[in-house]
């Protein structure tokens, strides 16, 4: 018998949000850099939102790492064509490089327009989303904290996300 999972988004993301700590662990062991383990822990997360039969997965916590491992491994592969095509030693392509300013003048402002859509969601919707992702608060903590049921906490967490991705994407 097929078994399958939720495939909500709020539900892959609470599930990637209890997964998140034990593999960036895991990432950061086996890539040696906290920077990049961050970079592929969000791929991972990217990668099962995009797979389209995630409903057939039937241990989501262990597709995550499969995703993980192989793009440790998709990592070594790139590091090691940079090294080839290029006169610098391998050492120094698989050294964590700090952000350029650029970047983090970029992420900065990516950051600001975030902080404007989020303060642009309907006042309950944004509320629930804020105590979910800010304050870590689980979807029962919310629905008791707010006196709606659990089912309107992950609705509007759905809510949220998918404004968020539609205007982000615009």
């Amino acid at each position: 018998m097929n078994r399958t999972i939720d495939t909500t988004p709020a539900f892959i993301e609470s599930a990637f949000l209890d997964t998140r700590k034990p593999l960036l662990q895991y990432l950061k062991r086996r890539l040696g850099c906290s920077h990049t383990a961050e970079d592929v822990a969000q791929e991972t997360y990217l990668r099962v939102v995009q797979h389209e039969s995630i409903g057939e997965v039937a241990d989501l916590r262990a597709y995550m790492f499969r995703i993980a491992r192989n793009l440790v491994v998709d990592h070594g592969r790139q590091a090691v064509t940079r090294a080839q095509s290029s006169w610098e030693p391998l050492d120094e392509d698989l050294v964590c490089p700090k952000p350029a300013p650029d970047r983090v003048a970029e992420a900065s402002e990516q950051l600001q327009m975030l902080e404007r859509m989020i303060a642009e969601l309907p006042p309950r919707c944004r509320r629930v989303f804020l105590l979910h992702r800010v304050q870590h608060l689980s979807h029962s903590e919310i629905a008791e904290h707010m006196g709606i049921s659990p089912r309107t906490v992950e609705s509007q967490i759905g809510k949220a996300l998918k404004i968020l991705r539609d205007r982000m994407g615009a």
